[in-house]
């Protein structure tokens, strides 16, 4: 196979001014880009060429004073199968070394670790072969400002962390809840569109890491090994197409076996609710009262309005309902049912998509981050007790 033969090559001077910083990941990765610097060289070479004959000929049979014109040969044989085959022929050359680089992505051996890739408005969700997801997070920007005298630092949107092991084969099986995306890893060179109601997918091998792979983890603060490779959506899906990133962070195998581990072990429906927040619902719902394109989940005033559990929600049709368990399961099964005034119905159904526990889950988290959290708790508890009472009441008399 011509593969390694053309992707053996180190990235030159002019590669590295297109590229940038962003150098290939992988063998597929250098294929592409060889191939890519192929094709434009070869453009040049042709380029130079034509453009050096057109002005030889111009000079050269230039309209002159007593000069007769030469005559124009009406057929030519020999040049016109030089022209039609010659340029056919690279062409064909083209198309076999790219079908070879668009092979060795689409298909992966049959021992690859295989992730499912969700894409939904505007975050990605990895789920691992053990059925875990990755729950840790980090912010995409920081803004600082000053209030009171003091500088206050705010993050940005979260995005998530996909953790994959070095020099393994990796193959993507991704579908879409919503809108069409496109999953794109520009160290792998590689995007791949993310549709509704279909799987696509590409494989690709995770690079061995080398002296220099290291990166700080967001809340140790601890330099560790590791090459993390953003991820984002090159296809435009909506107002916060531009903040749906993600990053795959590549690690030696004994790290992503003890993620493994950690994901893996039972979590309490607050902990349960609080990763699946992480895991989606993190792009368009805050946690710190600030707007973003959904209403927030934590007690909070914004815009006139008071926000977290156990509080009345104000819809757009005028009305007003209890923000309760049955609220919360409705709006992520069909969020259409109750839009909240001043917020656009653009969130996705998740329906089949989050089991019974999993939205029990989430709306234990809710209930943490308010205030009136243990409402609903404490009228159980009351009304529980009144019935013990009425009950113990019928057996006396």
């Amino acid at each position: 196979m011509m593969m390694p033969t053309l992707a053996a090559a180190q990235p030159g001077p002019f590669s590295r001014m297109i590229f940038g910083d962003k150098l290939p990941a992988s063998e597929a990765a250098a294929w592409t880009d060889a191939l890519f610097m192929m094709i434009t060289w070869f453009s040049v070479f042709c380029f130079v060429i034509l453009m050096a004959l057109m002005v030889y000929f111009m000079i050269k049979y230039r309209r002159r004073p007593g000069v007769a014109p030469e005559p124009s040969p009406h057929h030519n044989t020999l040049l016109e199968v030089f022209w039609t085959v010659v340029p056919s022929s690279s062409m064909l050359v083209m198309f076999v070394l790219g079908f070879q680089g668009y092979a060795a992505k689409v298909y992966s051996p049959a021992n690859a670790l295989e992730l499912d890739i969700i894409g939904a408005k505007w975050s990605w969700r990895a789920i691992y072969p053990n059925g875990g997801s990755s729950p840790e997070t980090q912010p995409l920007s920081y803004q600082k400002t000053v209030e009171n005298g003091m500088e206050v630092v705010t993050q940005g949107n979260q995005y998530p962390i996909f953790y994959l092991p070095e020099d393994t084969e990796v193959k993507l099986r991704m579908n879409s809840v919503d809108v069409i995306h496109s999953f794109w890893i520009p160290e792998f060179r590689t995007k791949r569109d993310v549709i509704p109601n279909r799987y696509t997918g590409y494989g690709f091998k995770t690079p061995k890491l080398g002296k220099g792979d290291t990166f700080i983890h967001q809340e140790t603060g601890q330099e560790m090994i590791g090459r993390d490779m953003w991820v984002f959506c090159a296809e435009y899906c909506g107002d916060e197409h531009s903040r749906m990133a993600a990053t795959i962070r590549i690690v030696p195998q004994e790290i992503y076996d003890q993620k493994m581990a950690e994901w893996g072990v039972q979590l309490s429906p607050v902990e349960l609710g609080e990763k699946i927040y992480k895991q989606i619902c993190f792009s368009c719902h805050a946690l710190n009262g600030t707007k973003l394109v959904g209403p927030p989940w934590n007690s909070s005033t914004l815009d006139g309005q008071q926000f977290g559990y156990g509080y009345d929600v104000a819809l757009e049709d005028g009305t007003s309902i209890p923000r309760d368990d049955n609220y919360y399961r409705e709006s992520i099964l069909d969020p259409g049912v109750h839009v909240v005034k001043g917020y656009p119905p653009t969130m996705s159904s998740y329906q089949g998509q989050l089991s019974d526990e999993d939205i029990s889950g989430v709306i234990a988290f809710i209930k943490s981050l308010s205030d009136r959290g243990t409402m609903g708790q404490e009228t159980e508890s009351e009304d529980a007790g009144t019935d013990q009472a009425e009950e113990a009441a019928g057996s006396e008399s």
